[in-house]
């Protein structure tokens, strides 16, 4: 568990902050998106230099897919990707003898790009695998190369937004609380993510936003209204309202890729969709919205496919 502030600040009470998720993308794997993943670093960039607009990225676990030979259980030659196994004999057999370190590599090349917006990274499973029983401790050694802090396997980021006028003065702050996990568990019929989502944000009450991953299917609960009365000062007209969102950002494998036998595959697994999510905040809106106060910034949780 990790406790992180990311501190924002802002120019214009029109500024919108957007946060994405990179989680589960396995990179490493036959059936690993990787083509639309090189387009959404892409994409986040062109977000990044848009006016009004701040651009954060965290990093969701399972970043690579670090099965490697000596793992009996679940190591495949034919759900290694492509580039592992292209080139000369004598690079086929280096990638091969160090298939983690390969992927590593590669994971750093995708996101470096995305470094100065990156602020931090959970550990997933296969990371905690791989340090278990291989003594490789890649997660140190992503966070290292991406320059960000390693935020275990669940963290609480308290995102503090700040907003000076052009006249000076003291700064106007908002706060945002993000639980993220990388998650546990599976399921495979329609109710078992949103029956995980919801346990984990009941159990999280303090936080805006509630994020997991793992189970590689993406779902945004309905946002769940909170009625409150300030603590201090005159009672309001009306009760105000926060809401609180929960999210699991998916996954960045294919389902089904033509080929040969897959994990997801030989598991007949059911079809994921190809959706990615984020996290879009206005932290200075207008507090009163359709009659009632919003004691906390404008949050909108977007779903959508991968590019």
């Amino acid at each position: 568990m990790q406790l992180i502030d990311v501190p924002i600040e802002v120019q214009s009470k029109k500024d919108r902050v957007e946060f994405f998720v990179f989680g589960d993308t396995h990179i490493g794997a036959r059936n690993c998106a990787e083509k639309p993943m090189r387009t959404q670093v892409q994409e986040i960039l062109r977000h990044a230099n848009k006016p009004n607009t701040h651009v954060r990225v965290f990093y969701g676990g399972d970043t690579c897919d670090y099965v490697k030979p000596g793992d009996i259980k679940r190591f495949h030659i034919n759900c290694l990707a492509d580039w592992l196994v292209k080139g000369t004999p004598d690079e086929i057999r280096k990638r091969l003898s160090s298939v983690c370190t390969h992927q590593l590599r590669r994971a750093l090349e995708i996101f470096k790009p995305l470094k100065p917006y990156s602020i931090g990274a959970l550990e997933g499973n296969h990371e905690y695998s791989i340090f278990k029983y291989s003594n490789f401790d890649m997660q140190e050694a992503f966070c290292e190369g991406m320059g960000v802090r390693d935020l275990s396997d669940e963290c609480i980021m308290r995102v503090k937004f700040a907003y000076r006028s052009k006249k000076g003065g003291k700064a106007q702050t908002r706060v945002l609380n993000i639980y993220a996990q990388h998650g546990h568990g599976g399921g495979r019929t329609a109710g078992a993510e949103p029956n995980h989502l919801t346990r984990l944000r009941d159990e999280w009450e303090d936080a805006d936003v509630v994020l997991r991953g793992h189970s590689h299917t993406g779902c945004i609960l309905e946002p769940k209204p909170i009625s409150f009365i300030p603590s201090a000062g005159k009672l309001p007209e009306e009760m105000r309202l926060r809401y609180r969102y929960a999210a699991n950002w998916g996954c960045w494998k294919y389902s089904h890729s033509l080929g040969p036998s897959s994990y997801e595959s030989r598991a007949a697994y059911p079809g994921r969709a190809m959706t990615t999510i984020k996290i879009v905040v206005w932290p200075f809106w207008n507090t009163k919205r359709n009659g009632h106060y919003i004691g906390q910034p404008k949050i909108e949780m977007r779903k959508y496919p991968l590019i």
